[in-house]
C-alpha cells in the first residue's frame, strides 16, 4: 500500500540528469545541482549559468494521475491568482507535460518545472507577527485560487492526509520509546473523540496539503510569493491546510495559542473558514506532527542515509511533548476567543 515510502526512489547522476534534458527537452544545461528530497529526486538545472529550470524524476511507484492532478491543479491556481508563483511544467519535445522514460527496466515518469527564485521560509530567521500575517494572507490566496478545482482520483488511500489514521495507528510501534508512544496514543485518542459526529459537517475540498516552510518561497523582503511540491496533493478536509502551515510555524516558537490565532485572523481576510473548523483546527494541528516523527520512524529504518526524511523530526517532538501537557479541549476554546469572526 504505501510502496513510495518503503522502496527506493530513483538514483540518477548529474551527468544522467543533462542528458535527459537533452534529450526531452533539447536543453543544454551548462550546470545541474541535486536538491534534497523525500522520495522524488529533483536537478537544478542551469542554463548560460542562471538556474532556470528543475528536472524532476518521480518514484517509480508514483501514479501518473496524481501527477496530472499536480499539473491541472497549478493550471487552475495560476488562471484565478497569476501573482502566486508556482512550479509550472514546461512541454517535453512532443509537446507532453508529462515524459515516460524507461531506464534499467524500470519506467519512470519525469516533468520539467520552472525555477522560482527565493529563499525557502525555513531558512527566515526572524518569523514575527507581520510575517505571520503575511504568511496567513499568501496561503488564504492559495485556498481561495484551488476554490472550484476537481479532479476524478482526488480522493485516494495516503498517509499524509492527516484526516486517515491508519497510518499511525499502524507504525505507531516504530517510535523507539513507550513514553513517545504513550503521546501519539493521547493524541489520537483526543481526536477521534473530539471528530466523533461531526466529520460529514466538516468542509472538504482538494488542497496542496503540504504548505511546509521547506515548500513556500518567499522573495527578496521576506514576503511569501510561490509554493512548491504539489506531490501530496488530496481531497480531504479543507481545514487540513491551514492547520498544515501553522504545525510547521509552531516549530521552536512560545506561545502558539496567540500564533494560531493571528495566522487565522489574516487568512480569513481571504478565505473564510467556519466556526466548527476554527474549534478543531488545534487537534489537526497536532495530528500533521503526529504523522511526521511517525513516517520519519517508520522510513529511516528503511533509509537510514536519507536525512530529509527526519528534517523536522526532533522540533516536532518537543511541540508534542509540549503540548502533550496542555487540555486541547482548553486550547481549542482559547483560539475560539482570539479569532475573529
Amino acid at each position: 500500500m504505501y510502496t513510495i515510502f518503503n522502496t527506493p526512489g530513483p538514483n540518477f547522476s548529474n551527468d544522467h540528469a543533462i542528458a535527459i534534458a537533452k534529450k526531452l527537452y533539447d536543453l543544454k544545461v551548462s550546470v545541474v545541482k541535486p536538491l534534497s528530497s523525500d522520495r522524488d529526486q529533483n536537478f537544478l538545472l542551469y542554463l548560460d549559468d542562471n538556474p532556470i529550470y528543475i528536472l524532476k524524476i518521480s518514484h517509480p511507484a508514483e501514479s501518473f494521475n496524481v501527477l496530472d492532478m499536480q499539473h491541472l491543479a497549478i493550471q487552475h491556481i495560476s488562471l484565478l491568482d497569476a501573482k502566486i508563483q508556482l512550479p509550472k511544467e514546461v512541454k517535453n519535445v512532443d509537446g507532453d507535460y508529462i515524459s515516460l522514460y524507461k531506464y534499467s527496466e524500470v519506467n519512470y515518469f519525469i516533468r520539467l518545472v520552472e525555477y522560482i527564485p527565493g529563499k525557502l521560509m525555513k531558512d527566515i530567521a526572524h518569523q514575527d507577527k507581520s510575517f505571520i500575517n503575511m504568511l496567513g494572507v499568501f496561503l488564504g490566496r492559495i485556498s481561495s485560487a484551488f476554490q472550484g478545482f476537481e479532479y476524478e482520483n482526488s480522493i485516494r488511500k495516503f498517509p499524509w492526509d492527516i484526516s486517515q489514521t491508519d497510518f499511525l495507528y499502524n507504525n505507531i510501534c516504530n517510535i523507539d520509546t513507550k513514553k513517545k508512544q504513550i503521546i501519539i496514543e493521547k493524541i489520537l485518542k483526543n481526536y477521534e473523540n473530539k471528530i466523533y459526529g461531526i466529520k460529514d459537517d466538516l468542509p472538504i475540498a482538494i488542497i496542496h496539503n503540504d504548505a511546509n516552510d521547506h515548500n513556500i518561497i518567499v522573495n527578496q523582503d521576506n514576503v511569501p510569493y510561490g509554493i512548491i511540491d504539489f506531490g501530496d496533493i488530496i481531497k480531504t478536509f479543507r481545514i487540513c491546510e491551514p492547520a498544515i502551515c501553522i504545525a510547521y510555524l509552531l516549530l521552536d516558537k512560545d506561545d502558539p495559542i496567540q500564533i494560531i490565532a493571528e495566522f487565522l485572523n489574516a487568512y480569513q481576510t481571504i478565505y473564510s473558514i467556519t466556526e466548527l473548523e476554527i474549534s478543531i483546527i488545534i487537534y489537526f494541528i497536532c495530528l500533521r506532527l503526529c504523522v511526521s516523527v511517525t513516517m520519519a520512524a517508520y522510513r529511516k529504518k528503511i533509509f537510514p542515509e536519507n536525512e530529509y526524511i527526519r528534517v523536522t523530526e526532533n522540533q516536532a517532538w518537543r511541540f508534542l511533548r509540549n503540548i502533550n501537557h496542555l487540555d486541547l479541549e482548553f486550547c481549542s476554546d482559547q483560539i475560539m476567543n482570539k479569532v475573529l469572526r
